[in-house]
């Protein structure tokens, strides 16, 4: 009976455990950076949300300027975590069980909120202030519509109203604030874009 010959080893001795640990040390080094950008997106989302029940009589309904979105003046800036915690943010705000007078109806407007932070995060190159003007359109006629279907508000007063309430907060103050913290540079060595 003939015995195989020994099958020769793939790797050197030690070969595959320095690998392992090299790629642990990988994992390892990025594990910081993703729980800041994870960290990042919930202080900013928790930022909107008290901000927006804190000045509740004048974020919701018609007159809608709503003080927190001042904060997206940050997307441009912070990046992916702050569209995610301005997403998260008008989510949790715009809970009916928060006092959002609309009902289910403005949860709608998480999807837009979305789509546009992250154009105006895609824009920072371009125009900011465009960006910020895009969202407070867009979400000046989708809250508009929400009005219209909860309260039989006529769109022809509802969508400029709304809008102005928005553009307000967000391209005029939340452009203000982007320019003041672009200008500090302490978040662009944190979030390099």
């Amino acid at each position: 009976m003939d015995i195989p010959p020994p099958v020769p080893p793939l790797e050197t001795p030690g070969r595959r455990r320095e690998e392992n640990i090299n790629n642990t040390e990988k994992k390892t080094t990025r594990s910081p950076r993703r729980s800041v950008l994870i960290s990042t997106a919930a202080i900013y989302a928790a930022m909107y949300v008290v901000l927006a029940l804190l000045f509740s009589p004048i974020s919701y309904g018609v007159i809608n300027l709503r003080v927190a979105n001042i904060l997206i003046g940050l997307v441009p800036i912070i990046g992916w975590p702050a569209v995610l915690g301005q997403t998260l943010g008008v989510f949790i705000a715009n809970q009916p069980a928060l006092g959002d007078p609309l009902g289910p109806i403005d949860l709608i407007n998480v999807i837009p909120s979305f789509l546009f932070s992250l154009l105006l995060w895609k824009l920072r190159n371009k125009s900011v202030f465009l960006g910020l003007t895009l969202y407070s359109v867009a979400l000046g006629v989708t809250v508009s519509y929400a009005l219209n279907y909860a309260f039989k508000l006529p769109l022809s007063v509802g969508i400029p109203q709304v809008t102005v309430g928005i553009f307000i907060a967000t391209a005029i103050f939340g452009y203000l604030l982007y320019k003041a913290v672009n200008r500090l540079g302490v978040l662009q060595r944190m979030f390099p874009n």
